[in-house]
This record gives structure tokens, sequence and C-alpha cells, in this order.
């Protein structure tokens, strides 16, 4: 694991972002698949249930990295971000996230699935 990109991600993440996902996640009874139902309310970020209970899918039509001018990492560090904050929701869970595309590196938008074991 890249530790500049998780800290990297932690420091992104680690305030308001993971506060707004703690509430949406309460305010959905703690279930994944109803918190990834829901209209997030953002017509350039989704969340949806690939299948019931374990695997999600998120994505961006933009790419949200705040370094996006270095050019080194943000793809990794998105990657990151959403393994904690949603290790954050789930402690006792084992989440995985792979990048499916991004817009860094030439497609229409950024695709993330995220796996829960």
């Amino acid at each position: 694991m890249n530790t500049s990109c998780k800290q990297c991600a932690i420091d992104c993440v680690g305030g308001e972002t993971l506060k707004q996902y703690q509430k949406q996640f309460i305010e959905c009874n703690r279930d994944f698949d109803v918190l990834f139902s829901n209209d997030t309310g953002d017509d350039d970020f989704y969340r949806k249930v690939i299948e019931v209970g374990h695997i999600y899918e998120t994505g961006y039509h933009r790419c949200i990295c705040w370094k996006n001018d270095d050019g080194n990492g943000q793809c990794e560090c998105s990657r990151h971000a959403l393994i904690f904050l949603y290790s954050q929701l789930l402690p006792d869970r084992d989440i995985h996230v792979e990048t499916i595309q991004t817009v860094r590196n030439g497609a229409g938008s950024c695709i993330f699935r995220i796996t829960i074991k």
C-alpha cells in the first residue's frame, strides 16, 4: 500500500466528508444497500448496488481530487479515500476498492467498485 496515498486520502476525507458519510449511513439504518440505492442529490456523483450485500459501485464524471494538477497518484488516493470512508462505517468488515476507470486515464468518468466481505 502506498503510504503517502493513504495519508493523503485520510487528510482529504477524514473531516467533514467522513462526518457526512457517517450521517448518511446512520440515516440509512447502517445498511449499505439502502445507502447505495439512495439518490446522492449530486448530478456529478452516483452510487449503485451491483450485488446486494456485497458489491457496490460509485463514481463521478470529473476528477474531484484537489491535487489534480500534480499528475501523481490522484486516482490511487481516491481509491484509498473510499477504502478509508467505508472502513470507518464498517470497521469489522474487509473493504476492497478497485479502480475500474478514471478521467485522468482518458475515460468519461471515474468508477470504483467496492466489495465488502
